[in-house]
């Protein structure tokens, strides 16, 4: 358990890490059976309460602190991604792995993927909107941006840090579209260096909004189509989601999936032949 200042965690100290150790309020929530087979319905679930209020207070500052070299001109992207998510921030910031949020979830992702805890690892991201108007996340799977030349079974965690109306980008989900397998996507913007994918021929009629108080979260399988609107508020909306994931498998073919041919062709990017998890990177055997 995350511990106060000058404790341990793990054989680390508060002072091990820049924003310290998360407050030392214990919290823990298990899923249940209704829980686990609303979502083997739906591909998605909504949990009233994952963390505390005093953790996402603690988290805030690392969010902030996750894109500053953004906002200090230190980055150079071609794609403007960089200015709305922070990947995989635990490898900055190692305190996250000693999160009520990523314990919490762990539980809940081991439960619905119907999987030993052991055998699951967890890589982050952090996704800020800015205020007014700022950009969609268009209709689309997850598992459409992986890698085509592997096997997942993964599902994602998606935690505001306030709370988040429909109008400020909560999460919206068509039920179901788990079941569906991968769909033909597109790029949003028809540029392959920004590798924003849109699916292709949705019906969006039966989708699902579903805003959060502070501390609640959402799950949702690799292949839950999933959207959120612009922000049209007058706060910035912050999102810290998670990828739960078992190691992936190498298919005996690659997938069809055009798109992420013409990214790679585009940018330059070869295949990903690493598994990202718990703050390490490791080689996938073949």
């Amino acid at each position: 358990m995350a511990t106060v200042t000058g404790k341990t965690t793990a054989g680390k100290t508060s002072t091990d890490f820049r924003f310290g150790l998360p407050p030392d309020v214990p919290f823990e929530v298990n899923p249940t059976e209704e829980e686990v087979a609303y979502f083997a319905e739906n591909g998605f679930l909504v949990v009233e309460r994952l963390t505390t209020d005093e953790e996402i207070d603690w988290l805030r500052p690392i969010f902030e602190a996750a894109f500053e070299q953004v906002d200090g001109g230190e980055v150079d992207s071609p794609n403007p991604k960089v200015q709305y998510q922070a990947m995989m921030p635990e490898f900055r910031f190692p305190e996250l792995l000693h999160t009520t949020y990523l314990r919490n979830a762990k539980k809940y992702a081991a439960a619905l993927l119907q999987r030993d805890p052991a055998e699951l690892g967890s890589w982050g991201h952090m996704i800020r909107k800015p205020v007014g108007n700022s950009r969609l996340a268009p209709w689309h799977q997850d598992e459409a941006y992986w890698e085509s030349e592997l096997e997942y079974h993964a599902l994602g965690s998606w935690l505001p840090l306030h709370d988040v109306s429909v109008e400020m980008g909560a999460m919206q989900f068509i039920p179901g579209s788990h079941r569906w397998g991968v769909l033909d996507h597109v790029f949003y913007d028809g540029d392959p260096v920004h590798n924003l994918l849109e699916a292709v021929g949705v019906d969006t009629s039966t989708a699902v909004p579903c805003p959060l108080k502070k501390g609640g979260a959402t799950f949702h399988y690799q292949r839950t189509l999933h959207f959120t609107e612009p922000n049209s508020t007058d706060q910035p909306r912050y999102a810290y989601p998670i990828e739960h994931q078992v190691v992936p498998r190498w298919r005996d073919a690659p997938a069809k999936r055009p798109w992420v041919d013409q990214m790679r062709e585009a940018t330059g990017r070869g295949t990903i032949d690493k598994h990202f998890a718990d703050g390490k990177m490791v080689p996938l055997p073949r």
